[in-house]
């Protein structure tokens, strides 16, 4: 294989592999918006341990957090820096230059963002399992204590002064326990906030380095394909004005930006399947994260 030939792949892989890490993170934020809603509706421990949040944070961190950490990794580390004195003088400084460095930049902030995120994950999945497990018992001892205490009452029963230091231990114990599981709680509250500023975060970069990436057809291919993402994550009519400024002074027809990307597709991708007889997504959005000049607090 000659070297242009080596470069060409290599371009057309960076190209795939920049769009499967979109389309994953999109589907990534939708699948913790979904269990931002169950931190949100759970009311006590007990329910957070039991409504099925271990779950889901455990398929999201296993796979999809898995797979953008590692695409990332693959995509955004395998281009080396400049060696010290490489940069260019202050006079050859151009509009391009800095288009540049803010693309590695962004790089570089989404490959961290992403890596963050997945060892968050990692985390709640760890605390919301010792909620799972835990939490329902020491709530069952509670129980069990009060229950023996209610029957003795009834039946003016008196406990020996072993069997009071005993109960006084049970009780000490079950106390102590209700306080982990209050605290884990609390902790995993706080870490699945964490997620979601990250989350929210990540979208922003994600969307600033989207809008400057009009030369990969891949994407763009993708992106239409999977356009009801991008109404779920930066709300509605985000598609649109993606596509349009993606499609911005491009010599392709089309009087919107949905048009005139489809009609990009067709002109440079030889695979154009899932652009035709498709509806226009009419799917409620998700909390935008377009929609706030900063992440908001989960």
């Amino acid at each position: 294989m000659s070297e242009s030939s080596r470069d060409a792949f290599g371009e057309r892989r960076r190209k795939e592999q920049l769009a499967f890490l979109v389309v994953k993170f999109l589907k990534a934020y939708v699948a913790f918006e979904a269990i931002h809603d169950l931190f949100r509706t759970a009311a006590n421990g007990d329910s957070l341990a039991a409504n099925g949040a271990y779950e889901q944070v455990r398929e999201l961190e296993e796979n999809l957090a898995f797979d953008l950490k590692e695409l990332a990794h693959a995509l955004f580390r395998s281009r080396s820096a400049p060696a010290a004195g490489e940069a260019k003088p202050a006079a050859r400084i151009s509009r391009r230059m800095l288009r540049e460095l803010t693309a590695a930049s962004e790089m570089r902030s989404i490959d961290s963002y992403l890596g963050t995120g997945y060892h968050l994950l990692t985390i709640l999945r760890e605390s919301l399992y010792q909620l799972r497990n835990y939490a329902p018992e020491y709530t069952r001892e509670v129980a069990q204590i009060a229950e023996i205490e209610e029957v003795a009452r009834r039946l003016k029963y008196t406990f020996s002064p072993e069997e009071e230091s005993e109960l006084e231990h049970l009780r000490s114990l079950a106390e102590v326990s209700l306080k982990l599981s209050a605290e884990n709680e609390s902790f995993s509250r706080r870490i699945a906030a964490r997620c979601r500023d990250l989350f929210r975060g990540t979208a922003q970069v994600m969307l600033r380095n989207l809008e400057s990436a009009a030369e990969n057809e891949v994407l763009v291919q993708n992106l239409l394909q999977n356009r009801d993402l991008l109404e779920k994550v930066y709300g509605a009519g985000a598609a649109e004005r993606i596509f349009r400024e993606l499609c911005r002074g491009r010599d392709v027809a089309g009087s919107t930006g949905l048009e005139r990307a489809r009609n990009y597709v067709r002109k440079f991708c030889g695979n154009v399947n899932g652009l035709n007889g498709t509806r226009e997504p009419r799917a409620p959005a998700v909390s935008s994260p377009a929609s706030h000049s900063s992440p908001a607090a989960g």
